[in-house]
Protein backbone atom coordinates (compact mmCIF):
# COMPACT_ATOMS: atom_id res chain seq x y z
CA UNK A 1 0.00 0.00 0.00
CA UNK A 2 1.20 3.88 -0.80
CA UNK A 3 1.74 6.16 1.42
CA UNK A 4 -0.17 9.30 0.88
CA UNK A 5 1.73 12.70 0.28
CA UNK A 6 0.11 14.58 3.50
CA UNK A 7 2.29 16.90 5.20
CA UNK A 8 4.03 15.91 8.26
CA UNK A 9 5.79 18.38 10.57
CA UNK A 10 9.14 15.98 9.53
CA UNK A 11 8.68 16.90 5.81
CA UNK A 12 10.32 19.48 4.48
CA UNK A 13 7.20 20.85 2.03
CA UNK A 14 5.72 21.93 4.91
CA UNK A 15 2.79 24.06 4.00
CA UNK A 16 3.77 28.34 4.21
CA UNK A 17 -0.05 29.42 5.60
CA UNK A 18 1.11 32.95 4.12
CA UNK A 19 0.85 32.22 0.83
CA UNK A 20 -2.79 30.08 0.25
CA UNK A 21 -5.69 31.42 -1.37
CA UNK A 22 -7.98 32.73 0.52
CA UNK A 23 -10.69 30.46 1.55
CA UNK A 24 -14.35 30.82 0.09
CA UNK A 25 -15.76 31.73 3.55
CA UNK A 26 -13.01 34.43 3.14
CA UNK A 27 -14.59 35.28 -0.23
CA UNK A 28 -17.91 35.54 0.49
CA UNK A 29 -17.03 37.82 3.42
CA UNK A 30 -15.07 40.41 1.05
CA UNK A 31 -17.66 40.13 -1.52
CA UNK A 32 -20.03 41.08 1.73
CA UNK A 33 -18.72 43.72 2.56
CA UNK A 34 -18.49 45.44 -1.17
CA UNK A 35 -21.77 44.78 -1.81
CA UNK A 36 -22.00 46.74 1.71
CA UNK A 37 -20.51 49.76 0.69
CA UNK A 38 -22.79 49.42 -2.74
CA UNK A 39 -25.63 50.08 -0.32
CA UNK A 40 -23.91 53.07 1.10
CA UNK A 41 -23.24 54.83 -1.71
CA UNK A 42 -27.27 54.25 -2.66
CA UNK A 43 -27.64 56.73 -0.07
CA UNK A 44 -25.55 58.97 -0.82
CA UNK A 45 -27.40 62.52 -3.65
CA UNK A 46 -26.77 61.89 -6.93
CA UNK A 47 -25.14 65.45 -7.22
CA UNK A 48 -22.37 64.23 -4.76
CA UNK A 49 -22.12 60.71 -6.61
CA UNK A 50 -20.41 62.75 -9.46
CA UNK A 51 -17.04 63.07 -7.56
CA UNK A 52 -16.46 59.80 -7.68
CA UNK A 53 -13.81 59.02 -11.10
CA UNK A 54 -15.66 55.80 -11.52
CA UNK A 55 -18.85 56.47 -14.42
CA UNK A 56 -19.46 52.86 -14.73
CA UNK A 57 -20.32 52.96 -10.72
CA UNK A 58 -22.47 56.07 -10.72
CA UNK A 59 -24.39 54.95 -13.86
CA UNK A 60 -25.19 51.49 -11.89
CA UNK A 61 -26.06 53.01 -8.40
CA UNK A 62 -28.42 55.50 -10.76
CA UNK A 63 -29.98 52.30 -12.24
CA UNK A 64 -30.12 50.13 -8.70
CA UNK A 65 -32.26 53.57 -7.41
CA UNK A 66 -34.74 53.31 -9.97
CA UNK A 67 -34.91 49.24 -9.27
CA UNK A 68 -37.86 48.47 -6.67
CA UNK A 69 -38.18 44.83 -7.53
CA UNK A 70 -36.18 42.78 -4.72
CA UNK A 71 -34.23 40.22 -6.67
CA UNK A 72 -33.59 42.91 -9.51
CA UNK A 73 -32.11 45.04 -6.60
CA UNK A 74 -30.26 42.38 -5.30
CA UNK A 75 -28.79 41.65 -8.30
CA UNK A 76 -27.60 45.40 -9.40
CA UNK A 77 -25.92 45.41 -5.75
CA UNK A 78 -24.02 42.05 -6.58
CA UNK A 79 -23.35 43.81 -9.97
CA UNK A 80 -22.31 47.58 -7.94
CA UNK A 81 -20.07 45.27 -5.35
CA UNK A 82 -18.36 43.42 -8.35
CA UNK A 83 -16.92 46.75 -9.73
CA UNK A 84 -16.16 48.18 -7.12
CA UNK A 85 -13.77 45.11 -6.16
CA UNK A 86 -12.23 46.28 -9.65
CA UNK A 87 -11.42 49.75 -8.77
CA UNK A 88 -9.27 51.60 -6.09
CA UNK A 89 -11.09 52.46 -3.05
CA UNK A 90 -9.79 55.54 -1.65
CA UNK A 91 -12.71 57.59 -3.28
CA UNK A 92 -15.23 55.58 -2.54
CA UNK A 93 -14.26 55.53 0.95
CA UNK A 94 -13.37 59.36 1.65
CA UNK A 95 -17.07 60.21 -0.25
CA UNK A 96 -18.65 57.67 2.09
CA UNK A 97 -17.09 59.04 5.12
CA UNK A 98 -17.88 62.75 3.81
CA UNK A 99 -21.95 61.80 4.48
CA UNK A 100 -20.88 59.55 7.50
CA UNK A 101 -21.73 61.55 10.64
CA UNK A 102 -19.86 59.61 12.99
CA UNK A 103 -16.56 59.61 11.07
CA UNK A 104 -13.19 61.93 11.57
CA UNK A 105 -13.16 63.41 8.13
CA UNK A 106 -16.91 64.58 8.33
CA UNK A 107 -16.32 65.74 12.14
CA UNK A 108 -12.81 67.87 11.09
CA UNK A 109 -14.49 69.34 8.03
CA UNK A 110 -17.51 70.59 9.52
CA UNK A 111 -15.98 72.63 12.46
CA UNK A 112 -13.62 73.82 9.62
CA UNK A 113 -16.36 75.24 7.81
CA UNK A 114 -17.63 76.70 10.94
CA UNK A 115 -15.20 78.43 11.69
CA UNK A 116 -14.41 80.32 8.37
CA UNK A 117 -17.87 81.45 9.11
CA UNK A 118 -17.46 83.02 11.93
CA UNK A 119 -14.57 84.58 10.52
CA UNK A 120 -15.68 85.77 7.77
CA UNK A 121 -18.54 86.94 9.45
CA UNK A 122 -16.75 88.75 11.68
CA UNK A 123 -14.79 90.49 8.57
CA UNK A 124 -11.64 88.69 8.60
CA UNK A 125 -10.06 88.96 4.98
CA UNK A 126 -6.94 86.35 5.81
CA UNK A 127 -10.10 83.94 5.93
CA UNK A 128 -12.00 84.99 2.12
CA UNK A 129 -8.10 84.77 0.83
CA UNK A 130 -7.24 81.57 2.53
CA UNK A 131 -10.51 79.89 1.04
CA UNK A 132 -10.20 81.47 -2.18
CA UNK A 133 -6.70 80.00 -2.43
CA UNK A 134 -7.63 76.02 -1.29
CA UNK A 135 -11.02 76.18 -3.38
CA UNK A 136 -10.43 78.37 -6.53
CA UNK A 137 -13.59 76.69 -8.42
CA UNK A 138 -15.76 78.40 -5.73
CA UNK A 139 -17.92 81.52 -6.80
CA UNK A 140 -16.29 84.38 -5.07
CA UNK A 141 -19.02 86.70 -5.79
CA UNK A 142 -21.44 84.61 -4.22
CA UNK A 143 -19.59 83.83 -1.22
CA UNK A 144 -18.84 87.93 -1.03
CA UNK A 145 -22.69 88.41 -1.41
CA UNK A 146 -23.21 85.69 1.46
CA UNK A 147 -20.88 87.56 3.78
CA UNK A 148 -22.11 90.62 3.39
CA UNK A 149 -25.60 89.28 4.14
CA UNK A 150 -24.40 87.67 6.84
CA UNK A 151 -22.82 90.70 8.20
CA UNK A 152 -26.20 92.57 8.02
CA UNK A 153 -27.89 90.62 9.44
CA UNK A 154 -26.03 90.14 12.44
CA UNK A 155 -25.55 93.83 12.49
CA UNK A 156 -29.33 94.16 12.82
CA UNK A 157 -29.33 91.05 14.79
CA UNK A 158 -32.61 89.72 13.05
CA UNK A 159 -33.54 86.04 13.96
CA UNK A 160 -34.00 83.59 12.28
CA UNK A 161 -30.23 83.85 11.05
CA UNK A 162 -31.43 83.03 7.60
CA UNK A 163 -28.38 84.51 5.68
CA UNK A 164 -25.97 83.14 8.75
CA UNK A 165 -26.92 79.39 7.67
CA UNK A 166 -27.11 80.27 4.23
CA UNK A 167 -23.34 81.17 3.95
CA UNK A 168 -22.61 78.20 5.76
CA UNK A 169 -24.74 76.12 3.32
CA UNK A 170 -22.94 77.77 0.49
CA UNK A 171 -19.25 76.94 1.98
CA UNK A 172 -20.72 73.01 2.77
CA UNK A 173 -21.58 72.71 -0.50
CA UNK A 174 -18.36 74.31 -2.45
CA UNK A 175 -15.89 72.66 -0.54
CA UNK A 176 -15.51 68.98 -1.01
CA UNK A 177 -13.33 66.99 0.63
CA UNK A 178 -12.46 64.91 -2.73
CA UNK A 179 -11.05 68.31 -3.68
CA UNK A 180 -9.37 69.32 -0.60
CA UNK A 181 -7.34 65.87 -0.09
CA UNK A 182 -4.02 67.19 -0.82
Amino acid sequence: MKKKNTPTIEDDDWIDWDNLPPSRSQLKRETQATNALGEQLLTIPASQLELLPYPEIIAAIVECKRITKGNARKRQLGYIGKLIRQVEMEPITILLDRFDASSRAHVTHFHQLEVWRDKLVSDDKETMTEILEKYPMIERQQLRQLVRNAVSERQKETQPAVAYRKLFKFLKNSTEPLQSTQ
